[in-house]
């Protein structure tokens, strides 16, 4: 048994299933509800996000995930010697890496907007003038797009991979 081997793959997919579930539960659970409860929403996200390092962490998943998916890759193809990722499962696996990537790059400029919504908010206190409110829904619309980037290039990427065999170019 190839215990390098096993221990990358549970890496890549145990990595990548809490990067993709804390991205999707973010998007489409905690960020709505949010919107609902006004200033204790804000206060509970500005603590995930900053004391419980949410975002950070996740990010770091996504880079355990991306970094064994890399070694993976490269093992599979010899060194990208042998022409593999020019085959079905090639392509598909190299979609689905270049859709990660995409992911980690909205998901760490989600992480570093809502950081500065957290501060911007501390500063401000609980009554931001007209041009501070502008500057926050501006950042939160910009972490909504690029929440919703990461999470659909998440998706995308998981579900390609997880067929990646089956797949016909």
């Amino acid at each position: 048994m190839n215990y390098y081997l096993l221990f990358l793959r549970i890496l890549h997919i145990g990595a990548g299933a809490f990067w993709v579930g804390s991205t999707l539960q973010l998007a489409f659970f905690i960020k709505p509800a949010l919107k609902e409860k006004g200033g204790i929403g804000q206060k509970f996200i500005d603590y995930l996000i900053t004391k419980k390092r949410f975002g950070t962490d996740s990010a770091g998943a996504g880079g355990m995930a991306g970094l064994a998916g890399i070694l993976l890759y490269w093992r599979d193809s010899q060194g990208l010697t042998t022409g593999w990722e020019h085959t079905n499962i090639g392509i598909g696996f190299t979609v689905g890496a270049v859709l990660g990537l995409i992911a980690f790059i909205f998901g760490v400029l989600t992480d570093r907007q809502l950081k500065a919504m957290a501060e911007l908010r501390e500063q401000f206190g609980d009554t931001p003038s007209e041009e501070q409110a502008s500057q926050l829904k501006s950042l939160d619309k910009q972490v909504t797009t690029n929440l919703y980037i990461c999470a659909a290039a998440l998706s995308l990427s998981v579900w390609i991979m997880a067929v990646a065999r089956y797949l016909v170019f």
